[in-house]
């Protein structure tokens, strides 16, 4: 056996490590910023600009700065049938893959889907299921258990704020759509079930209440002064971040009646600050906005499976809301 010297032995191991990390490179992906390049992906954002679809554009682009993809942001204006519409056009241009959100509902949106799959178009839903489009097209979900959520926001306002039968709430949201209303769908049936009367103000015919929440102004102003033995308010997004507005033209003090309700945002955590909202869930729209595109990814470059992520786990009350405003802001 021949003996190495020390330079040698030096020599046969830098060969062996640089022989290792042209395997190691050869077999990885390409570059950790460009590894789906090529990859054209439309995000569907939901609205044009407001805190929550920011958020969610965010999300998206950093996962489009992250892999490389061609990330194409959609805006809708939370606009049900202008989503449809545009997911018909985004199909009609072939991208590789689509982030599209199940808002309409499956009877609005399988058409579409079944072209999708047909031209070979990958698609991931985000925000709100639409489950028979899902699982036409096998995609995967980020979002919240939307039902879930709304029962234990309710569950856990009726235990925070002491609420007993007979109480008054009222419910903001949009309600009769498969899906999209589960949220709210659940929040109501958990309070009457504890005994809570409560009014469904429903957003629909309002238009775009997360682009300007003002439109809610009157309409919820009258219910609250209607609403016998008022206790609490739910409600999400932009409107729930505008409830300090609404309190001021009912004339009610911050705290007078309990508010609680979905998503976060700087006016949502405002609220919190001046004390005019106590509970929130947090669906993390960020995580909405980057997970799809990483799937999507996945799936094209990889052939891996589509990935579902539940992004309804936490609560931000008065206890904690300063820990999250110390967070990064525009990330929740």
């Amino acid at each position: 056996m021949k003996v190495l010297g020390k330079a040698g032995a030096i020599s046969t191991a830098m060969a062996l490590l640089g022989s290792l990390l042209i395997a190691v490179s050869t077999a990885a992906p390409s570059s950790a910023a460009n590894w789906c390049s090529g990859v054209s992906i439309s995000y569907f954002k939901g609205g044009t600009s407001d805190p929550f679809s920011d958020i969610l554009q965010k999300g998206a682009l950093q996962a489009a700065a992250d892999t490389g993809a061609d990330v194409t942001i959609i805006s809708s204006a939370w606009d049900f049938p202008t989503m449809v519409q545009k997911f018909a056009e985004e199909v009609a241009k072939k991208p590789d893959a689509i982030s599209f959100m199940g808002h309409p509902g499956d009877a609005a949106i399988l058409p579409v889907m079944k072209k999708a799959k047909e031209a070979g178009i990958l698609v991931d839903m985000a925000n709100v299921p639409a489950q028979k489009s899902i699982d036409l097209i096998n995609g995967g979900f980020t979002g919240a258990n939307l039902k879930l959520m709304g029962n234990l926001l309710a569950a856990r306002a009726v235990k925070d704020f002491g609420l007993k039968k007979g109480d008054g709430a009222i419910v903001v949201g949009t309600f009769g759509v498969p899906g999209r209303s589960d949220r709210e769908d659940g929040t109501v049936a958990t309070l009457e079930k504890a005994g809570v009367k409560v009014t469904k103000l429903n957003l629909t015919p309002l238009g775009d209440t997360n682009g300007n929440p003002s439109l809610v102004t009157n309409t919820l102003t009258a219910s609250i002064k209607k609403t016998a033995n008022l206790k609490l308010i739910v409600s999400a997004g932009p409107v729930l971040g505008n409830t300090e507005n609404y309190f001021k033209a009912a004339g009610l003090k911050a705290g007078s009646v309990k508010v609680a309700g979905f998503d976060l945002g700087e006016t949502v955590l405002n609220g919190f600050a001046n004390g005019y909202i106590q509970l929130s869930a947090d669906q993390e729209p960020f995580k909405q906005g980057y997970m799809p595109i990483l799937s999507l990814c996945l799936q094209k470059k990889f052939g891996l499976s589509p990935s579902s992520v539940d992004t309804s786990a936490g609560f931000v009350t008065v206890d904690n809301y300063k820990t999250v405003a110390a967070l990064p802001k525009g990330i929740r």
